[in-house]
């Protein structure tokens, strides 16, 4: 029997004589049941049998030697609660009610024992307050006497109990305490076992399918063993690697000094962690993440050191990545708006020691809106990293180009020294950003606007220049684009009035400000007055009259052309019920147009104002009617229906589209004011009018010519067979009263 003596790795080293209370006064037999017992389980023990099979074999024998009984085991579980492991005699109906016991002073034997931490010895189950919570189970299984051992680990920590449950009321003898307690002592080895044995499956587990690779060295830094993770980053198996000092995995890259600091560490500390760089079996050098502990043995002595090894390649590539990404540009690969702010810094420390200048240009691309509408971002995208290349090759070595968003660059002069120095470059950029550029099967072409500010001229800081720059920059917009502009203090003082207009224009609806003009529209052929457009007019407290072309365009920007349009049409509106036999002209900004509840708004004033909806002409333009074609055409079909007619001003200014102005119900096209103003000297006007006329006619619309200024313009319009037309020849626009004046005067004649 020697091989149970000691049973490896369950830190109880057992002889053949227990120690158990009470073992010398037992008689003969009963020393030798309990001695047959402790063999019996150890053999088990021994060959690693399966630790349920033991146990249920100890549950047997115990038993055997208790007739009209029933043994059982139960294990604390992480919630503390016990249920039952091993009862092979115990009906299933029994386990399930005592699965998920809660320890307590009146939860059975078990339960106490767990509560009390020492033995419970139960002669009446039906009496004992120690039975009280489970006295039913005791009834209907027939319980009289239950007694039970706190089973502990080989840390004396409590785990479960070993329990001997008797059909007939008693106390227990020695040889039944002895019993149970060598039985206690038992399962707490097989199941000390088990745990050991589970523990080091699952660290051989661990080991084998780690994602990070593990090396296992002795104490002179030999490696003994790897696992898989390590040879596939490495690319070296164990067999390349047994032996080896972890030297030869060094990619040269780290002095003697930084393994020196490492070794220090690990012995100090116990453990070391820091990015190094190694070498694969390739030849390839990478970046891993390593973590070495050492492995002491039970008196402090360093028997291994173990290393974990992770290859971050990837995550360097990412870090690297992260911090382009926040100072660079995505899709250009240009500096960003962070890094103009730096760069200008640095060119201003110069520009001061050279008695230089630094300038900013903030340049835009013309009309790119369309492109990205029209092909899709995709191309937008591709157009914008031509562009960026085009400007990279036509700037000097000292400067430096900035994608500050969207389809906005900045670019940014170093030592510059006169204007000749910014016109020169920003005259070769305007030249050389049109293209065309051959992106996937478009031929694009583009412009760009450029606004310029100097230092110090202009500002003595980045955001000041910034500032002014793009204020430069929508200058060269104004003057009809494809163009750059240097900043004036002029500019500065149109910014201000257009904030201050802005402001201004959100109150002057509440304060009465508005007025209606309408100017009168003739029909050329007869002279009588068939129509008037109801034009919007601004008295400003302070500033007198804006043109409507001033707050117009603010109004859009800011919004307030929503309220500022339904204000227009139901004042319109409401004085056209005075002027049943002329049709009422109201333009329509793209913005309200695009507003889902427009169609309503118009319904609504509409009938509050009475007037008759056939004598309502909505004007809108060319970007409103190509905007969304099915919103758009859908509007129009529901206003029809009610009679509203529509025409399109400004015509011939736009991108007209003459297959889809087909499919549109409009009325009458407005030939814009550009082309009639000289329509009597410039053969070029005369024929592209006269075009508009005769496509109108052929799709059935009829025409009106707005700004007529003179007989001599009007004569040819009526020789082209124009409709209508209007302008300062008849009348400018009047005010209401005005207008009515002349209607009475026209009727009267």
């Amino acid at each position: 029997m020697e091989s149970v003596k000691n049973i490896p790795g369950t830190g109880f080293g057992l002889q053949q004589k227990p120690i158990v209370t009470g073992y010398a006064s037992l008689e003969s037999e009963e020393k030798d049941n309990i001695l047959t017992l402790q063999l019996s389980l150890l053999e088990a023990i021994a060959r690693e049998g399966d630790p349920l099979d033991i146990l249920n074999r100890l549950c047997k024998m115990a038993e055997m030697m208790l007739p009209n009984s029933v043994a059982s085991i139960m294990l604390l579980d992480e919630s503390g609660m016990l249920n039952v492991y091993a009862a092979p005699n115990v009906p299933s109906q029994g386990i399930a009610q005592l699965n998920g016991l809660k320890p307590g002073p009146g939860a059975g034997s078990c339960g106490n024992a767990i509560y009390c931490q020492q033995p419970v010895f139960v002669s009446d189950t039906l009496t004992d307050p120690r039975w009280d919570d489970l006295r039913q189970l005791a009834v209907d299984f027939g319980l009289r006497a239950c007694w039970s051992m706190p089973i502990r680990s080989a840390g004396q920590k409590v785990m479960g109990t070993f329990a001997l449950s008797s059909f007939e009321h008693r106390s227990p003898a020695a040889f039944h305490v002895a019993l149970l307690e060598i039985g206690a002592y038992l399962a707490g080895i097989v199941l000390d076992r088990a745990q050991h044995m589970d523990s080091l499956k699952l660290l051989g587990k661990i080991f084998e399918y780690s994602q990070e690779g593990i090396m296992v060295t002795d104490t002179a830094q030999h490696i003994v063993s790897v696992n898989r993770a390590f040879t596939e980053i490495t690319g070296y198996a164990l067999a390349d690697a047994l032996g080896k000092k972890t030297s030869f995995l060094s990619s040269g890259r780290h002095d003697e000094r930084f393994y020196r600091e490492m070794w220090r560490g690990i012995n100090q500390h116990g453990h070391w962690q820091g990015e190094v760089w190694n070498r694969r079996r390739s030849g390839e050098i990478y970046p891993q993440w390593l973590s070495v502990s050492v492995i002491r043995d039970v008196e402090g002595k360093p028997v291994n050191y173990v290393g974990f090894i992770s290859d971050i390649t990837e995550r360097k590539k990412a870090e690297a990545r992260v911090e382009f990404l926040a100072f660079h540009d995505a899709l250009t690969g240009l500096p960003n708006r962070v890094q103009a702010r730096n760069h200008f810094d640095k060119a201003k420390a110069y520009a001061d020691r050279a008695g230089a200048r630094v300038a900013l240009l903030f340049l835009d691309l013309d009309n790119f809106k369309t492109i990205n509408d029209s092909l899709g971002h995709d191309v937008g995208d591709v157009l914008l990293e031509k562009v960026a290349h085009a400007l990279k090759s036509n700037i000097r070595h000292t400067d430096t180009i900035f994608r500050y968003g969207g389809d906005e660059f900045l670019i940014q002069l170093s030592d510059v020294h006169n204007g000749d120095d910014v016109t020169d470059i920003a005259e070769k950029i305007i030249g050389h950003v049109v293209g065309p550029f051959n992106v996937g099967d478009n031929e694009l072409s583009t412009t760009c606007s450029i606004g310029i500010a100097l230092y110090p001229d202009d500002g003595k800081d980045f955001d000041t220049l910034l500032k002014r720059s793009d204020t430069a920059m929508y200058k060269a917009k104004d003057s009809g684009r494809n163009a750059y502009r240097f900043y004036t203090e002029r500019m500065n003082f149109e910014a201000v009035e257009h904030l201050t207009l802005m402001n201004s224009l959100r109150r002057a609806l509440e304060k009465n400000e508005f007025t209606l003009h309408y100017q009168p529209q003739m029909d050329i052929c007869t002279g009588r007055v068939v129509g008037a457009e109801a034009l919007i007019r601004w008295n400003h407290p302070e500033l007198g009259m804006v043109p409507p072309s001033r707050f117009i365009p603010i109004a859009e920007e800011s919004g307030v052309i929503v309220q500022m349009g339904e204000w227009v049409l139901q004042e319109a509106c409401s004085a056209a019920r005075y002027w049943p036999d002329i049709v009422m002209a109201v333009n329509l900004s793209a913005i309200q147009f695009n507003r889902p509840n427009f169609v309503d708004m118009v319904f609504d004033v509409v009938e509050r104002s009475g007037v008759d909806p056939s004598r309502l002409e909505m004007e809108l333009t060319e970007s409103v009617l190509f905007s969304d074609e099915g919103t758009v055409q859908e509007a129009i079909r529901q206003l029809r229906k009610v009679g509203i007619r529509f025409s399109i001003d400004d015509f011939g200014t736009g991108y007209s589209n003459l297959a889809y102005l087909r499919q549109l119900q409009v009325e009458k096209l407005k030939i814009d004011r550009s082309f009639i103003q000289e329509l009597s000297e410039n053969p070029h006007d005369t024929a592209i009018v006269a075009a508009i006329i005769q496509m109108a006619k052929g799709l059935g619309l009829k025409t009106i010519a707005e700004g007529v200024e003179d007989e001599v313009v009007l004569k040819v319009l009526e020789n082209l067979s124009c409709d209508e037309f209007q302008g300062f020849l008849f009348s400018e626009p009047l005010p209401e009263h005005e207008f009515d004046a002349l209607l009475t005067a026209r009727r009267n004649h």
